[in-house]
């Protein structure tokens, strides 16, 4: 993690130019109460596209899209600390009142040779407060305005953003090539360095009448309900401490219960796509 500083007048300058810009909603599946927005600013031969990595060139050079040569202020802190011949891909990526299902990325990747797939994820948070998070395996922390995390993207995660203010992150991914320069131009501390405790967020113990009151959703768990259940699941993990795999394990016991036949199926295959392979799902 490091820090960089940000100038909040010409970050609030290039924010409004962004708003009324093209977003991409080909995310909003791993979402639950709202839309994942995103607006490609540096893409692999620098088209905007949909925002699909699989659907890019990866055989051209990165460049910033038409998108990203709007927005002066981002495209200078962009290439004021990181490792531009490194960098595939860079997406302002804007969620609200909304949780984001637990999964791992990259899995749709595995077919592309290893000097031009993803390997390294970062984020930079542009906008955000206390009621957003986010989560590795079962630790849930917060990154604060201005940080660059460096994030293993192939395990499980998941975002919380229980607020109606939205969250703004730079969301930057890069190669896996050998290179003299670091990712970052900045002084930080590596990747090995784990997640400060001042970050982590302490969550009580989840009590088992809370446990005993998830699972009695089976009660109204149909395939019209489920994505409510899932998003009630998730804001629970985010407040209490539920184990490991906590939500995963949560739905498929209320999906074994449920009386809709359809739910486990649903569930099962849901768990596969997000977090097994990614391939189309029904």
């Amino acid at each position: 993690m490091a820090d960089t500083p940000i100038d909040d007048a010409r970050l609030a300058k290039d924010l409004d130019l962004a708003n009324s810009l093209p977003w991409s909603e080909a995310h909003s599946d791993y979402v639950s109460g709202g839309a994942y927005k995103s607006c490609m600013i540096w893409t692999l031969g620098g088209d905007a596209g949909d925002g699909v990595v699989t659907k890019y060139d990866h055989r051209q050079p990165g460049a910033f899209t038409q998108y990203g040569n709007q927005l002066p202020y981002l495209r200078e802190l962009i290439s004021a600390v990181v490792d531009l011949d490194r960098l595939n891909f860079v997406r302002l990526a804007k969620v609200q009142n909304s949780v984001i299902i637990p999964h791992r990325d990259l899995l749709e990747l595995g077919d592309l040779p290893d000097d031009t797939r993803n390997a390294h994820r970062m984020h930079i948070p542009l906008v955000t407060n206390e009621d957003c998070f986010f989560s590795e395996g079962n630790t849930v922390y917060r990154m604060r305005k201005g940080e660059i995390w460096f994030l293993d993207a192939s395990v499980i995660h998941s975002v919380a953003v229980l607020s109606a203010e939205e969250r703004i992150h730079l969301m930057l991914d890069f190669v896996d090539a050998p290179s003299e320069k670091p990712l970052i131009t900045i002084p930080g501390r590596g990747v090995e360095a784990g997640i400060p405790e001042d970050r982590t967020v302490k969550r009580p113990p989840l009590t088992d009448a809370d446990r005993a009151a998830l699972l009695r959703l089976a009660d109204v768990a149909t395939m019209e309900t489920v994505d409510d259940i899932f998003s009630i699941v998730i804001k629970k993990y985010y407040r209490y401490d539920g184990g490991d795999d906590f939500v995963w394990n949560t739905m498929l016991d209320i999906a074994r219960a449920a009386k809709d036949p359809a739910v486990l199926p649903h569930i099962k295959e849901l768990h596969r796509y997000f977090t097994i392979e990614r391939s189309p799902y029904e």
